[in-house]
């Protein structure tokens, strides 16, 4: 279809009345882009909304749970901060969108620009759209509108801003320029489909909220770096962050391609909104021209900064960029560079600029409709309008000042202490510019032939570019042949068709059908790698044909200059080596700076980059740079010739243009600041190979035409007048990159890589799933803390399990747990035993803080302070044995952190169990008799006889007169509950006083009538006396049994009190294995024996069954602050008995370290004065006792008050360590450790460790060494 139209004005064509109205009404497509774009940017920000009002609802929850209850109220209120931090994190963008200005724009007025401003006025009176808010110009081949855009953008239009890139202008005429604006204007005025301008700016506010990064981000990554205590939860908080992201970005991804298609449709009405008012081929011819406009330009802009760094200034780039264009179109031999084809006179609506491509990239995610859409779609109702060929410029005041000015904005980003540029007129600019496009092998006579092709890369040798059997007789004017251009044309066209083909073998592009044609030839999809290969071929071939047309010219002139004398047939050879090495050496060079890039953008494609892709790039870096460093380094060996050196217009050589070398290897370190310098030093030496290269091969063909004229008149001549220059000269070895020897690029992320960034169906679902997993997970443990948590804390020896209102849960021995309670006044609560007996059943009033039951008030509790920096030292608070309580402690029933951030000091309050002491420390933590009984009986009844200490609160419930009849019945009623039990036996024979021979015959009695009973043996033969007789029967009956735990104690116990440590080791561990009730003591035991035996134990098998194990070699090894007085037996260790001192001047450790610190090896008289002078009870422990008697011996102290104290504690064995030291004393050495036989091992251990007080170098060397590894260095002094 055609309509007529007819010009009124040179300004401004008038269109057939209606004609606007008719072309633009809204498709079909249009009208369900609109309605699907609309309906998912409805169902995104809802989705939106919902999420971080969820959020924010989950904090107001929290913070009503921390005010009604004060459960845990630190951590519920963190969670309540995080809650609204995700809540916040989601609105903010809504709250503050606020679009900036893009930059390098320049705004102009209507009083500075009158006709500008009128025209514009009035092209958007005639498309019906509103006149722009403001207008910018910009120094970019670009028309735009652009908005100010807000939250109430959603609900009121937004006010539109129009950019118009003066590049642009320069290229178009005024009619074209016309049709591009009246485009921009056609957005807006499709005033029918006003929902379209709602979803437009509704999509352009979406991708503000999803892709913005701002304070919030930046709180995080400072969050992680305070302290690394706070790294863990920084990350989980970024964690969350990057689900919410990840989910709305994939949500919104959806909205991306409705709004896309959208889009498109957009753009097609916007075209025939310039169709209506400017015709179809204006904004068709327009199209057409931005190619070559962009091309054009940014050649321009290059040549403008090259000037600058030679200190320069270039008035005008817009004259710079019209030159270029006239250029580049006689190099590229196109006629149509920057011009459009003729309109042909008949049937113009079937004319076409643009050509289908077989390759699309992929629609779904086009905004824009391709080039031969948009051009059927302005042609589909044909609307023939003059096309006005005024310059675009006469809409502009004082154009050539706005070129200056534009021009000089070009320059903004030079350095502040960069050099001044001196001012340069246009004619010497273009000149310099000519001198660039004028050089020789762009003449058209050559056919494009040496314009963007490789002339030595295809042979590893430049002698291999020329052959003698090339150079046959012939005339020089028939070696660029015309053919020679189709050639070229054609290598360009297979270049374009392979380049296509790669895209959509590569799945980076769609094809367009169901088939394309190569060469005459069909092919589907399935078969696109054999087309690509076919168009390899082709291009292979045609690259043979001008790779022998260049052998062939190259060897005739060599030839021939060989004839006609005077060294230019080297002068030749010497620019064709030094084409092949700038031409390998600038490829090796800017390949390996593509395959750094490469590996960095592949490695830092998730914004975090693993030690392991820091160490690729770091190689890559590497690689790079050992290509510079040998280019730098063979500087000296590459020599121009003068003809040379003059057209480079150089002051020195080759040396003096590349410069020195310093940059460093790429480190770890300096990683990041060796990247953002690599590309400087790279563009630098290629630009410089590039340089020398152009000038090489201009040099190379202009004598090729010198000697082709001397050959032609065959005589002397300018060429022969003069001898050549001194050829130009190369190295002899570099490093050479053949065409197809390009290093291997990845173009396909990791999985890892590509489930972070969902790129595929596969890695795009799995982080939808992944993402919306973490996201349900912290929805879902939002929902969950409606409710106050009760801590339940089991100081029994048995498992229990806990109910408390209608909630359940089993806790173990000494083990805490959670429970969710209801955030009311009362609860209900009971406990029981695992087989289901009830320990107790109350009600409990709201307790106030942070509920705590405490089981059957089982265990003492205590709440002390752990002090941070000058923090003050707060005493420790007893609580008793409570079973329920509520707790203001900031950590329950765990560790406090080792460290916290604060300037001046700080504290934690701790409440801790003390279910993990002796029942002998516990007892003495409760307030009152009545309170100790109570428990002593509590744990006899209900704690298990695997439990270490069950068989010692059996003791004292049978021991103490006020328990011993209920702890008797307790015992017995055990006993009859299970009568096989060894340790309730055990407990029956040591608790039965009076009645020991009556318990003692009928364990015996049972015995006999179980002969193959190993556990009822063992009970019978422990009723005998102590005696080399019964140890032998414990040996011989735990031959017989050799898997009974018990009989092998007793026989290891025994070979320990007799001094044998080796032979004992198997017996002990074997116990500690079988026997859990003995696993703490034995434990200890086998890491003294382990010590002694090897030298190290094996602590992460022996300490988790023994506290004193843990805490002995904890403070062997020195724990807390440096100054901290738990490091004090480390500092003793290690000799260092002064700082062990000082780190317990203001404690009350203080004169038990004193003790040990005076009978040291190496101690001085001072300490030793100072501690014999310490009262008798100060510093006194099984430890310190028998040092400090040894000490007083040595130093003729009195001795009886340690003595008396040793008694109250050794009680039998005090004796036989006395007689031991006295022995010693005497000189006896060696003789003397037979007083020890049948001792405790712990007190032999002792006994030697005082001997090497008092005896010194005299001791015997076993001694020695069994008193510094069989005791921890808080139980003994320094010894060398």
């Amino acid at each position: 279809m055609i309509i007529d139209t007819t010009a009124t004005s040179t300004t401004l064509a008038t269109a057939p009345e209606g004609l606007l109205e008719r072309l633009t009404q809204p498709s079909a497509a249009y009208k369900r882009s609109a309605r699907l774009a609309v309906a998912g940017l409805l169902g995104f920000v809802l989705l939106y909304f919902a999420m971080a009002g969820w959020f924010l609802w989950t904090a107001y929850r929290l913070v009503l749970v921390v005010q009604h209850s004060g459960n845990n109220g630190f951590w519920l209120g963190v969670g309540a901060l995080c809650a609204a931090f995700f809540g916040l994190f989601m609105l903010k963008a809504v709250l503050s969108i606020r679009k900036p200005l893009p930059e390098g724009l320049t705004e102009v007025t209507a009083k500075e620009q009158p006709k500008l401003f009128a025209f514009l006025h009035g092209l958007a009176d005639q498309a019906g759209a509103p006149r722009p808010h403001r207008v910018f110009l910009s120094n970019r081949v670009n028309a735009a509108v652009f908005y100010d855009l807000s939250l109430l953008n959603l609900i009121f239009p937004s006010r539109k801003n129009l950019e118009i890139g003066l590049p642009l202008v320069n290229v178009l005429p005024l009619g074209e320029l016309r049709a591009v604006l009246a485009h921009e204007f056609g957005h807006f005025a499709q005033r029918s489909m006003a929902v379209g301008r709602w979803a437009y700016v509704a999509q352009q506010v979406a991708t503000h909220l999803v892709s913005h990064r701002d304070k919030f981000d930046g709180f995080l990554d400072g969050l992680g770096r305070i302290d690394i205590r706070l790294r863990l939860f920084a990350w989980l908080l970024q964690l969350v962050v990057w689900a919410i992201r990840s989910l709305v970005e994939s949500a919104f991804r959806v909205v991306i391609a409705m709004q896309s298609a959208l889009s498109r449709e957009m753009e097609m009405q916007a075209d025939l909104v310039a169709v209506s008012l400017t015709g179809s081929d204006a904004l068709v011819h327009a199209l057409h021209r931005l190619n070559a406009a962009d091309d054009a330009w940014g050649r321009a802009v290059s040549f403008v900064h090259g000037e600058a760094a030679e200190k320069r200034a270039t008035r005008d780039a817009f004259a710079v960029q019209s030159h270029i264009t006239q250029r580049m179109a006689a190099i590229l031999d196109d006629p149509l560079y920057g011009r459009v084809p003729e309109v042909p006179a008949e049937q113009p609506e079937s004319h076409r600029v643009f050509k289908t491509s077989f390759a699309q990239p992929p629609k779904m995610w086009q905004t824009h409709p391709l080039n031969h859409e948009r051009e059927a779609n302005a042609k589909r109702v044909y609307v023939p309008v003059a096309i006005e060929q005024t310059s675009a410029w006469s809409l502009f005041d004082d154009p050539a000042g706005l070129r200056q000015r534009m021009t000089a904005q070009l320059l903004d980003g030079r350095a502040a202490d960069a050099p001044p540029l001196d001012e340069t007129d246009l004619e010497t600019s273009l000149r310099k510019l000519g001198e660039q496009y004028r050089r020789e092998q762009y003449h058209r006579r050559y056919c494009g032939i040496y314009f963007g092709r490789a002339l030595t890369r295809h042979v590893a040798r430049a002698s291999e570019l020329v052959a003698p059997e090339s150079a046959a007789e012939g005339d020089a004017s028939q070696f660029y042949p015309p053919s020679l251009r189709a050639d070229v044309a054609q290598l360009r066209a297979l270049a374009d068709e392979r380049d296509q083909l790669q895209a959509l073998v590569a799945g980076v592009a769609e094809l367009h059908g169901r088939s394309i044609h190569v060469r005459g030839a069909e092919y589907r999809r399935k078969d696109l790698p054999a087309a690509l290969a076919q168009v390899k071929e082709d291009m292979a071939a045609v690259e043979a044909r001008l790779r022998a047309h260049d052998l062939r010219c190259r060897s005739w002139h060599v030839a021939t200059a060989a004839r006609l004398g005077g060294g230019w047939d080297a002068y030749l050879n010497g620019l064709l080596a030094l084409l092949h090495y700038c031409e390998h050496t600038e490829a090796n060079l800017s390949d390996a700076y593509g395959f750094l890039l490469n590996a960095t953008g592949v490695e830092t494609a998730t914004r975090r980059v693993s030690d392991k892709g820091i160490a690729r790039i770091q190689g890559a870096a590497n690689a790079l740079h050992l290509l510079l460093e040998l280019q730098y380094q063979q500087s000296t060996g590459v020599v121009l010739d003068a003809q040379l050196v003059a057209r480079l217009e150089l002051q020195g050589n080759w040396k003096e243009m590349l410069g020195e070398f310093h940059l460093p290897q790429a480190e770890r370190e300096n990683l990041n600041d060796w990247m953002g310098a690599i590309g400087g030093w790279v563009g630098h030496a290629t630009g410089v190979l590039l340089a020398v290269r152009s000038a090489a091969l201009e040099q190379l063909l202009l004598t090729e035409t010198q000697v082709a004229r001397q050959a032609h008149q065959g005589a002397a001549s300018e060429v022969t007048a003069e001898t050549a220059p001194e050829p130009s000269r190369v190295p002899g070895r570099y490093e050479l990159l053949p065409q197809g020897g390009e290093r291997e690029r990845q173009t396909q992320l990791g999985l890892w890589a590509r489930f972070l960034r969902a790129e595929g169906i596969a890695p795009a679902t799995a982080r939808l799933a992944a993402a919306g997993g973490i996201v349900a997970l912290v929805l879902g443990a939002g929902s969950q803390q409606s409710d106050a948590t009760l801590t339940v804390y089991n100081g029994l020896g048995t498992a229990v399990r806990v109910v408390a209102d209608g909630h359940e849960t089993t806790v173990a021995p000494q083990a805490t747990a959670q429970l969710p309670i209801a955030p009311q006044d009362s609860h209900q609560l009971a406990a029981y035993t695992a087989n289901g007996r009830l320990i107790e059943q109350f009600d409990a009033n709201d307790a106030g803080g942070a509920a705590v039951y405490n089981v059957a008030g089982a265990a003492p509790l205590m709440e002390w302070t752990a002090t941070y920096g000058r923090a003050g030292q707060v005493p420790d608070r007893r609580l008793g044995a409570p079973r329920w309580l509520g707790s203001h402690a900031d950590v329950l029933f765990a560790k406090p952190p080792e460290k916290v951030s604060s300037r001046s000091g700080s504290t934690r309050t701790v409440l801790e169990g003390m279910a993990a002491l002796a029942p002998s420390e516990q007892v003495q933590l409760l307030p009152d008799d009545a309170e100790r009984h109570r428990v002593i009986l509590l744990h006899a009844r209900w704690d298990e006889t695997r439990r270490p200490a069950t068989a010692e609160w059996l003791a004292y419930a049978a021991g103490i007169p006020e328990t011993s009849k209920a702890g008797a019945e307790l015992l017995a009623s055990r006993v009859r509950a299970a009568p096989d039990d060894v340790v309730l036996l055990r407990m029956e024979q040591d608790a039965a006083g009076g009645g020991h021979a009556a318990v003692c015959a009928r364990h015996i009695a049972r015995a006999r009538a179980a002969p193959d009973n190993a556990d009822l043996a063992y009970l019978a033969l422990r009723c005998a006396p102590d005696g080399p007789q019964n140890d032998a029967a414990f040996r011989q009956a735990a031959q017989r049994w050799p898997n009974n735990a018990w009989l092998r104690n007793a026989v290891g116990w025994d070979l320990l009190r007799n001094g044998d440590f080796a032979a004992a080791e198997a017996h002990v561990d074997f116990a500690r294995k079988q026997l859990p009730s003995l696993a703490a003591e034995q434990s200890l035991m086998l890491a003294r024996i382990q010590r002694l035996q090897r030298g190290w134990m094996d602590f992460a098998a022996l300490s988790p069954a023994s506290a004193r194990l843990r805490h002995l070699s904890a403070l062997e090894d020195g724990y807390g602050e440096t100054n901290a007085p738990t490091r004090a037996y480390a500092q003793l260790n290690k000799g260092a008995l002064a700082a062990a001192l000082a780190l317990t001047d203001d404690v009350p450790e203080k004169a038990r370290v004193l003790r040990l610190t005076a009978a040291s090896d190496g101690a001085g008289q001072e300490t030793i004065k100072r501690a014999l002078a310490l009262p008798p009870d100060q510093g006194m422990d099984e430890a310190t006792i028998w040092v400090a008697v040894a000490l007083a011996m040595k130093h003729g102290a009195p001795v009886a008050p340690y003595l008396d104290a040793a008694r109250a504690r050794f009680g039998p064995e005090q004796p036989r360590i006395s007689a031991f030291l006295d022995a010693v004393r005497a000189g006896k050495g060696q003789g003397a450790e037979s007083l020890l036989q049948g001792t405790h091992p712990e007190a032999r251990m002792l006994a030697y460790s005082a001997a090497l007080v008092l005896a010194g170098d005299k001791a015997p060397a076993a001694w020695r060494l069994a008193s510094k590894r069989l005791l921890f260095a808080s139980e003994r002094p320094y010894f060398r």
